[in-house]
């Protein structure tokens, strides 16, 4: 996962349209491990607006294709002409993988509760997360990378465009103190 952060980051600044003035300010490592992932997204919350750093890092994320995104667009073509409403109260109730609780807020945005609610150390649901020692300090932005994940495949689910609109909170940011939530935007409802 770590060689295609670091490659797939720099390509989603140019498509997000971030000028190439704040772009020739980061330093990308072209190989590397957790610390380099981590200081590029330390570089990213210092050289990048909220937004833009929530931008790129909702196009990360892992199994947005292939088979684990199957059971996604299965149940979007199943629940097709059923309202949004619906389609989350019945991906609640789904039994696929790679969906988390989630719930259709009064404003018409969409809360994701990713992960346990055990909110052990470990909890974290990112693979890559749980290798990392105890110590090892997470920036709430790389969280954006599942954010990312639960995108790519609540879009399929549900037939909707989201956008990240905010990590409330993260297990691996807060020392496993708080659940994983994410926010998105909807649209096409």
């Amino acid at each position: 996962i770590m060689p295609n952060l670091l490659k797939q980051i720099p390509e989603t600044m140019r498509k997000q349209k971030i000028p190439d003035e704040i772009i020739a300010k980061f330093d990308f490592p072209e190989v590397g491990g957790a610390e380099e992932v981590m200081a590029l997204i330390n570089q990213m919350d210092k050289l990048l607006t909220h937004k833009q750093c929530l931008a790129v890092m909702q196009e990360q994320g892992c199994c947005k294709t292939g088979n684990p995104a199957a059971p996604h667009r299965a149940f979007g073509i199943e629940h097709a002409g059923k309202t949004l409403a619906e389609k989350v109260k019945l991906l609640n109730k789904a039994n696929i993988p790679h969906k988390a609780p989630s719930h259709l807020n009064n404003d018409g945005t969409l809360s994701v509760y990713w992960g346990t609610e055990d909110l052990r150390k470990k909890s974290c649901p990112c693979g890559f997360i749980k290798k990392l020692p105890d110590s090892f300090e997470v920036p709430k932005t790389f969280c954006g990378c599942c954010g990312g994940h639960i995108r790519g495949n609540y879009q399929k689910s549900l037939g909707v465009k989201l956008w990240l609109k905010e990590i409330v909170s993260s297990s691996s940011s807060s020392g496993g103190k708080k659940r994983c939530e994410f926010l998105f935007e909807v649209e096409g409802v």
